[in-house]
């Protein structure tokens, strides 16, 4: 059931990803894929496909050492849940076209945790989506 959640994700994240300067959330949408490791029964891997996210990820997004896994995993949790509710209340339905069936018992593990995290970041930052579940440093100015 728990690979549900992320069977989900990929079937409902194959979204267009078009990298333009001009696009808002209104038109553009992210695209990412989760799957467990094939090396590891433990872990969890997430691929985002917008060449954007991995220059993102190299050069704005804090270092992993600023984060913990609990810390990731709790804010995960909000972001999730606040993404679960712009879904379930019909906010920009083109942009949230599927709810994160997100389990907090279950141990993704850290580069999961932070990689997720980042792809909120990386919402805010590309497409101006707020979420208050981000770090003050992570928002968009």
């Amino acid at each position: 059931m728990k690979n549900l959640f992320f069977i989900i994700i990929i079937s409902g994240f194959v979204w267009s990803c078009a990298s333009g300067s001009g696009k808002t959330a209104k038109d553009s949408r992210p695209n990412l894929s989760t799957q467990k490791k094939s090396d590891s029964a433990d872990e969890w891997e997430i691929t985002v496909f917008d060449t954007e996210y991995e220059t993102f990820v190299a050069t704005r997004a804090q270092p992993k050492s600023m984060f913990t896994e609990s810390s990731l995993k709790a804010r995960n949790q909000m972001l999730v849940t606040e993404w679960n509710s712009r879904f379930y209340s019909g906010v920009n339905p083109n942009f949230y076209e599927v709810a994160i069936d997100y389990d907090v018992n279950e141990k993704y593990g850290f580069d999961f945790e932070y990689r997720l995290y980042q792809f909120f970041a990386y919402c805010n930052w590309k497409y101006g989506v707020r979420f208050n579940g981000l770090r003050g440093i992570d928002k968009l100015k």
